[in-house]
């Protein structure tokens, strides 16, 4: 191995798609765990830097300029300057494909997507398919098909776990109690976390079972609080108000990090949020319709799935003609499953 080879750089690009960003971290942990010596430059959007920006993977965040024509020449020039190695794209749009391509790297590994499969010089195919039917993977799967022209140590079914500073921990807690949860339930591990997330119909198990779980485990002497994101606060309010449970604070992504395991366990719909808490090690229980566990689930033992596998499921669209009977999960169901990743504490 050469003097430069020993310091060389890999750039991996992953914008956005919180699931997906915490999958590319594994990607990273396996192929740092190959070789070792090797520096990994992470291209992710501004929202996801502080979230993986002290990772020990991980030698450099770059993250993209939001607008105008000087700064991205300027980005490029950064990128270019860093004289990777290799440089892989786990994102496969316009944009990832261009900083890809700018890096100059003579290993340039992405999938097969339309025009953009120019700016590799290795492609992988974007699906797999036997007997007609398409064979689902996760993102983590998908990942080290692209790493394995890097080099690459076998990768998890589970992303990294994550943990927020103590700073962030203690702020998270005073907000928590500052919201109306109780110190008591989050000491006692009787407070569980709900996310109803955004209402996409396909994807979205109904308020009123949300209401009904939250009054079912006050029934049983747990506490239940409201998590949120973007353009999900009327719903988690409308939820906490009808159920009398408190709703959590606005939260960035690393305080939503800290702020989960003051919870026992998440019941969730297929989100964001939901691939959070399982970096958290928070134990889960998700709620999915329209999307396909086996390629959207990465968990362990302490993350059960709920999903019913109708013959039209996975259909992946947003509006459904017969109702959504995929997301039509009973609250008695989720309790059960609460009560196994609680270990009876529900």
């Amino acid at each position: 191995m050469t003097a430069r080879e020993a310091g060389e750089w890999l750039l991996v690009v992953r914008l956005r798609q919180l699931g997906d960003v915490l999958a590319s971290l594994e990607v990273l942990r396996a192929i740092r765990e190959f070789r070792p010596e090797r520096k990994i430059a992470l291209v992710v959007d501004a929202p996801y830097v502080e979230l993986v920006e002290h990772e020990t993977y991980i030698d450099r965040v770059m993250p993209p300029p939001a607008r105008g024509a000087v700064a991205w020449v300027q980005y490029l020039a950064q990128i270019r300057g860093l004289q990777a190695g290799a440089a892989i794209d786990l994102h496969g749009s316009v944009r990832s494909a261009l900083i890809t391509r700018a890096s100059g790297a003579r290993v340039r590994a992405g999938f097969d997507v339309r025009l953009r499969r120019r700016a590799y010089t290795v492609v992988e195919a974007r699906g797999e398919w036997q007997d007609g039917r398409r064979i689902p993977h996760d993102p983590i799967t998908w990942g080290m098909r692209l790493a394995r022209h890097v080099g690459a140590k076998q990768a998890g079914p589970v992303p990294p776990a994550l943990r927020a500073g103590a700073a962030s921990r203690s702020l998270a807690f005073e907000r928590m109690c500052g919201a109306g949860v109780s110190p008591a339930a989050m000491a006692s591990r009787r407070l569980v976390g709900l996310n109803p997330g955004r209402p996409v119909a396909t994807k979205s198990w109904s308020s009123s079972h949300f209401v009904a779980l939250a009054r079912r485990l006050r029934e049983q002497g747990c506490e239940a609080v409201v998590f949120w994101g973007p353009k999900e606060e009327a719903v988690a309010r409308r939820i906490a108000d009808e159920a009398g449970v408190v709703m959590a604070p606005p939260l960035s992504l690393v305080e939503m990090l800290a702020a989960l395991p003051v919870c026992a366990a998440l019941v969730t719909i297929d989100s964001g949020l939901k691939h959070l808490a399982v970096c958290a090690r928070v134990p889960t229980v998700t709620v999915f319709g329209s999307t396909d566990p086996h390629e959207w689930h990465m968990g362990d033992a302490d993350d059960v799935v709920l999903w019913k596998g109708l013959s039209c499921s996975p259909c992946r669209r947003s509006s459904c003609p017969f109702g959504t009977p995929c997301m039509d999960v009973g609250v008695d169901t989720v309790l059960g499953a609460l009560e196994r990743v609680m270990g009876g504490g529900a």
